[in-house]
């Protein structure tokens, strides 16, 4: 959770333009214990479900409940079919740091996670930079920007990251199935560790609007909308 959390304040600000959430039914998809779920319940109201590989256990769904977590659900990410049984006219959906543990056709894969939006629904995702700072100095120095040994086992699921994208990448699956990106933008998030002042100084630095357009930073974040439906053409009709 701590790991995790350091993204959550990048999250609420860039999700600020489209709240509040009140009214509204967001679906965590990969949202493991819920706790962005319950960030966003509490800075913008809302309804929220949380799906990941096996759903949360009774008690902890129950305690969570005050907190706008409606339900947990089942969904393997993995698997073509995993998305099968989610309930559909999400208002939201939230997609954060799941995409790179996956071996997966991302075009897709979103446009499934797409059928699952309502008309005016909105996908937030994030992943990390496959062409951030650390990325670069690694290639240069010829090395694997890759994590090594954690490619799924046989069922499948895996923990690692064995896919990363740039945003160039992502734009164009996301239009490819269906979907049209709104808002992007390239964040370096705050360092785990509290005393790590040289990563704290890079964090202020690499954030800096000016920087922010080399693509140097550790995370994408996109917001993305189903694409208006065209009407046939005027003889069709």
């Amino acid at each position: 959770m701590r790991f995790s959390s350091r993204r959550y304040p990048g999250i609420v600000d860039f999700l600020a333009p489209y709240g509040p959430f009140q009214g509204r039914t967001i679906l965590d998809l990969g949202g493991g214990v819920g706790g962005l779920s319950v960030v966003l319940h509490e800075r913008f109201g809302g309804r929220y479900d949380v799906a990941d590989f096996a759903p949360f256990p009774p008690r902890a769904g129950a305690e969570l409940a005050e907190f706008g977590v409606r339900s947990y659900l089942r969904a393997d990410l993995s698997r073509p079919e995993g998305l099968d049984g989610l309930p559909t006219g999400y208002d939201g959906i939230l997609f954060v740091e799941v995409l790179e543990h996956l071996l997966v056709d991302p075009v897709r894969l979103f446009r499934r996670i797409g059928e699952h939006l309502s008309p005016s629904g909105w996908l937030l995702l994030t992943t990390p930079n496959q062409a951030r700072l650390r990325s670069r100095f690694r290639l240069l120095l010829g090395r694997s920007i890759r994590e090594t040994g954690l490619f799924p086992d046989q069922e499948g699921i895996s923990y690692g990251h064995v896919m990363e994208y740039t945003l160039a990448d992502l734009a164009g699956f996301l239009e490819r199935s269906g979907l049209v990106l709104a808002a992007s933008t390239i964040v370096q998030n705050p360092p785990g560790r509290a005393n790590d002042r040289l990563r704290r100084w890079g964090t202020g630095l690499l954030n800096r609007p000016s920087i922010r357009t080399l693509a140097l930073g550790d995370d994408l974040v996109l917001l993305a909308r189903r694409a208006p439906a065209t009407a046939p053409p005027p003889h069709l009709m």
